[in-house]
């Protein structure tokens, strides 16, 4: 049986179980722009959904998800397909986009990309956290939220279940800054206090058309269309959803001829009439593909390998090695 150390020290021997999501890409998946609560360990990546702590790895048609928490792993089978979005029918996808240029060459180049089911309180919170941020810091200041504010479950480091919305907003805005979040801190406040008093159910807007579910989002103080839109995309069920910041707009620029002077509201409007129900995979195929290009035309070694060749010639479209998130 496998062993995988929890800490320095301590070991799992809990057995894996086996998640059937054929070709899925686990790195790109979890920790590349989604979710911020990923940490590479040994072959795979190690984080906490909900209550579970896991270390999560890809195997022949699938993954296999371990506990880390000393817990037994029943139930965990399911709870993990529905969280990396298992049920994605790739084959469909790749039909879909067969003559697109560009989600075909990424859905082919990258096959493997899924969009996450997070719980909807820990996706707004990170999205409001990544407002004129990028990966690295979003992921610093999430973690630091979980870690100060939130429900030991694991014996490591990070082992922390996400802070409930009353637990936020009894922190208040003064400690949120104190844990490095800036000005963000006077947008989660108000927004925990909405969601902690039931004024905003989240979970409810799963059930709610887009147009309804957006509005909601965006009625929250310091939440605009890309942050509303990322939260519908990964957590609330919406797949029209097609967040677009001035990197994401640049992008369509260039591989769709949007115009110069287009908006983020307009560029948003027409990739959703573009892209249909299949929008928010599509932005995440061509936030990875421009991302990698990025750091192979910045970096090189062995970020060339990594980019698709016909990117080579093609410059980053904008979007810098770390993927910044800005507005």
């Amino acid at each position: 049986m496998s062993m995988i150390e929890s800490r320095p020290g301590e070991v799992s021997t809990v057995d894996a179980v086996f998640v059937p999501a054929a070709d899925i890409d686990v790195s790109a998946t979890l920790d590349g722009g989604q979710a911020f609560r990923w940490w590479p360990e040994h072959d795979g990546l190690r984080g906490v959904i909900g209550e579970r702590v896991l270390h999560i790895r890809r195997c022949e048609s699938g993954v296999l998800a371990r506990p880390m928490d000393g817990r037994p792993p029943e139930g965990i089978a399911a709870q993990v397909h529905d969280y990396i979005g298992a049920g994605l029918d790739l084959d469909a996808l790749r039909l879909r986009f067969a003559d697109d240029p560009c989600i075909g060459p990424a859905v082919t180049g990258y096959a493997g990309l899924r969009l996450l089911r997070q719980d909807p309180w820990e996706c707004l919170v990170s999205f409001i956290c990544s407002s004129t941020s990028n990966i690295p810091r979003i992921k610093l200041n999430v973690g630091s939220v979980a870690s100060a504010l939130g429900t030991r479950v694991g014996p490591g480091a990070r082992d922390f279940q996400f802070p409930s919305p009353g637990a936020i907003a009894e922190a208040g805005e003064t400690r949120l800054r104190e844990l490095g979040l800036g000005f963000r801190a006077k947008y989660l406040i108000p927004a925990a206090e909405s969601v902690a008093a039931g004024r905003l159910d989240l979970y409810a807007l799963r059930n709610a058309s887009y147009m309804e579910a957006r509005e909601a989002l965006i009625a929250l103080a310091g939440v605009g269309e890309k942050i509303a839109d990322c939260v519908l995309a990964f957590s609330l069920d919406k797949p029209e959803a097609f967040p677009v910041d001035r990197w994401i707009k640049r992008a369509l620029q260039k591989w769709y001829g949007l115009p110069e002077n287009v908006s983020n509201s307009a560029a948003a409007d027409w990739a959703r009439a573009h892209f249909g129900e299949y929008g928010a995979v599509a932005q995440q195929y061509m936030f990875h593909r421009e991302r990698l290009a990025g750091r192979a035309a910045a970096w090189g070694g062995d970020h060339i390998a990594m980019a698709l060749p016909e990117d080579m010639n093609r410059g980053t479209g904008g979007r810098d090695v770390n993927g910044n998130v800005a507005d």
